[in-house]
């Protein structure tokens, strides 16, 4: 998929990226980046939707096997809802860091991060592997996100 960003990016109108995450690993006490969602890849551009599924039709030659031919069900815009949460979620690199907060009377308080401001849709904390999962759905499945409670 790094490929795939890198040939998208080669054309000025166009910013492709993969977003990832921060994720603490506990049984090796480090800290990785994952893939949030596997097989996408984002891209931001200037160009409305038909120019850029023209855009994609005309690489046709230049693909050279890195992207596979696209059904147009397979290219869709995000909503202004589902472009406003990954604003807010993600860096300026499409990285969700680790936030960071602590528990008080069974409630997750979030000091630090981008989930302070969906501290009210956290539905579970996992402290060991510092996950939490928001009651948000993107793509079809729940949020999740790195979050240190101490």
């Amino acid at each position: 998929m790094d490929k795939v960003c890198l040939f998208l990016n080669r054309r000025k109108q166009v910013h492709a990226y993969i977003p990832q995450m921060e994720k603490y690993i506990a049984s090796k006490e480090t800290m990785i980046l994952q893939v949030m969602f596997p097989g996408y890849v984002f891209v931001e551009t200037t160009l409305d939707q038909l120019e850029f599924d023209a855009f994609l039709s005309s690489m046709d030659e230049e693909k050279d096997g890195i992207i596979r031919e696209l059904r147009k069900e397979d290219v869709s815009a995000l909503t202004d809802d589902e472009k406003d949460l990954l604003h807010k979620l993600l860096n300026e690199n499409g990285i969700l860091v680790m936030s960071e907060g602590y528990k008080e009377n069974g409630v997750t308080v979030v000091t630090d991060g981008p989930l302070k401001e969906f501290q009210q849709d956290i539905v579970a904390v996992n402290k060991k592997d510092m996950l939490a999962i928001l009651r948000i759905h993107f793509l079809n499945r729940k949020i999740k996100a790195g979050l240190r409670v101490g």
